[in-house]
């Protein structure tokens, strides 16, 4: 996804917790524990850490993310990605060298 279509960024010098509800893109090259849910897009970046249940319509990974995902469009795991919990998606796309470890429901 270009740079440049990415509506709000959070920072790699950001923690976050709480819960975040937005409806365009999103990337987190931070830290962030909480909840999230969206009609939009949610990138987490390459050092972006994220714990977090999310409720998105997509969803791509390069950092890590430790939560159970329900991704109304698609998943998409990028590499050097990690993700440990249980997704829920009509499609998942695993790029080679990204780990995930949970169930997945399709």
């Amino acid at each position: 996804m270009r740079e440049d279509s990415i509506d709000t960024v959070i920072g790699e010098d950001i923690s976050f917790r709480g819960s975040l509800v937005y409806s365009n893109t999103l990337k987190i090259n931070g830290n962030f524990k909480g909840t999230i849910q969206s009609s939009g897009t949610l990138i987490i970046g390459s050092s972006g850490d994220v714990e977090a249940d999310l409720d998105v319509g997509t969803l791509v990974v390069e950092g890590k993310l430790k939560g159970n995902v329900d991704a109304k469009d698609k998943i998409e795991l990028k590499k050097p990605s990690e993700l440990i919990g249980d997704i829920k998606s009509p499609m998942l796309e695993v790029e080679n060298g990204s780990r995930f470890l949970g169930n997945c429901s399709m």
